[in-house]
């Protein structure tokens, strides 16, 4: 573990009495890694030193304090300093006041000495997450998720005590503003190795306490494919997911470094977001037929209807929503087309209506489908091995597909409905156009005249043979 003596502090006043480095940028430094903020506790006029700050670095005084709460920041092009007042009797008072031992350690700048009184550095050696007092939870409740945050980000287990005092208060949650709560969940879900974490937020009953919607999925017994309950094979498909994304330029190395492989990293902690909701709307639909046989028809429609709402709740962006609710809505589809496959009705344009469906939002469904039947059970029964089979070849239509965008043309457009067939612009444009480009996708037409006898042909079935071209 590193030492704090040699810190370049040219930023901070000559004369830097009363000024200690605190929290994260602490416990970076001592872990070696360059932090990505700075903060700093001061004894004494705020204001005064974060104007010196300011004229050393070339910086601007931002004041971000609320009511009864002092903060000032210093934004510069190399740095971002954030200072607060110290409010109480001393910096150890100070320290003691924080969420965990990790984040409760100071630096005093003027004595070149690190201030830990509540063990923190001995907790980093352990790679531990330890409460600092029993009361922190309740004062701040959003540290009930931040301690698995921390956990996700950097690798550290949570301290026994400190896990159970998080389920003693997981009803807290429900007290925080949502954009802090998705604030934490995110930066989890954006970790590449996080269902561990994920699976203890489960067992400490925090993760139903921030879903409570997913409550009902707790013993929601499935249909004769699925070993697990509702809410197992949830967690289970998140655990499935973060293996198929980890391992997906290996897998598919044909989609490594494609747009659709840029696409599914971006949508990354979205795609593990969905995966924890995806059957969330199972247990409201779920029916027994006579002879036994459970079904949940509509669950991804219910699904997304009710992540919808949660997503308001928690103030996910617009755009997050609509990803999420993409996924979720659209979770079964690849399972259909194989199905079609299986019966021999899927010819490659069903491929192609799907892409053009789902968009940019194909690929990572596809990828979730497959983390969804691979989560079934204990072991892949033949009919699932051949679903994830049919999806690899799915993700090799896919590249064709995107291939084909970027490298052929359109074939006809609507100038030439009007120009050789006569035709009056109306809504049957749009289908005609979708189906000649559907064509162009799949590479079942390659060229002007095969799309115009496509249409020629169409019309004439409209029309009881009479469509003809106006050139011929």
């Amino acid at each position: 573990m590193n030492d704090l003596t040699d810190i370049n502090l040219d930023f901070l006043p000559d004369h830097p009495d009363g000024i200690y480095l605190v929290g994260g940028i602490v416990r970076d430094l001592l872990a070696g890694h360059p932090p990505a903020d700075i903060d700093l506790v001061v004894a004494g006029d705020i204001l005064r030193t974060a104007g010196q700050i300011a004229e050393k670095t070339g910086g601007s005084v931002i004041d971000l304090g609320k009511k009864g709460f002092d903060v000032l920041r210093v934004a510069s092009a190399e740095k971002t300093i954030d200072i607060t007042p110290l409010d109480h009797p001393s910096i150890e008072s100070n320290l003691q006041e924080r969420d965990f031992t990790i984040n409760a350690m100071a630096y005093d700048v003027r004595a070149r000495r690190l201030v830990d009184c509540t063990g923190g550095r001995v907790d980093m050696q352990r790679k531990k997450i330890r409460m600092v007092s029993p009361a922190v939870f309740e004062k701040d409740p959003a540290r009930l998720v931040r301690a698995y945050r921390m956990s996700a980000v950097l690798h550290y287990s949570i301290a026994n005590g400190t896990e159970a005092a998080i389920g003693r208060h997981r009803h807290l949650i429900g007290s925080v503003a949502g954009e802090r709560v998705w604030a934490e969940l995110v930066k989890i879900f954006s970790t590449a190795d996080a269902s561990p974490v994920i699976m203890r937020m489960a067992a400490s009953g925090l993760l139903t306490a921030i879903f409570p919607e997913l409550r009902p999925a707790v013993g929601c017994i499935q249909n004769r494919h699925h070993t697990w309950d509702v809410f197992d094979h949830s967690l289970r498909v998140y655990n499935e997911l973060e293996s198929l994304l980890s391992a997906f330029g290996a897998r598919f190395p044909r989609l490594a470094g494609t747009d659709g492989a840029a696409q599914l990293s971006g949508h990354a902690a979205m795609l593990k977001y969905a995966a924890l909701l995806h059957d969330v709307g199972k247990p409201a639909t779920r029916q027994v037929d006579p002879d036994g046989r459970v079904h949940f028809h509509g669950h991804a429609a219910k699904s997304a209807t009710i992540a919808a709402a949660i997503g308001r709740r928690l103030k996910l962006s617009s755009r997050q929503r609509q990803v999420s609710d993409a996924i979720i809505r659209h979770h079964i589809r690849p399972l259909f087309l194989y199905l079609a496959s299986e019966k021999g009705s899927l010819g490659r344009m069903g491929a192609v209506r799907f892409f053009n469906r789902c968009g940019d939002l194909a690929l990572p469904i596809i990828v979730h489908t497959m983390a969804d039947i691979m989560a079934k059970g204990k072991g892949m029964q033949p009919r699932d091995g051949g679903f994830i089979k049919f999806c690899d070849g799915l993700l090799d239509a896919y590249i064709d597909y995107t291939d084909r965008q970027a490298t052929v043309p359109p074939l006809i457009s609507g100038n030439d409905l009007i120009s050789v067939f006569g035709l009056s612009p109306s809504p049957r444009f749009k289908y005609l156009l979708n189906r000649v480009d559907e064509g162009r996708l799949s590479g079942e037409m390659a060229t002007r005249d095969q799309a115009l006898k496509w249409v020629e042909a169409h019309l004439s079935l409209e029309t009881g043979g009479r469509g003809q071209r106006s050139e011929d």
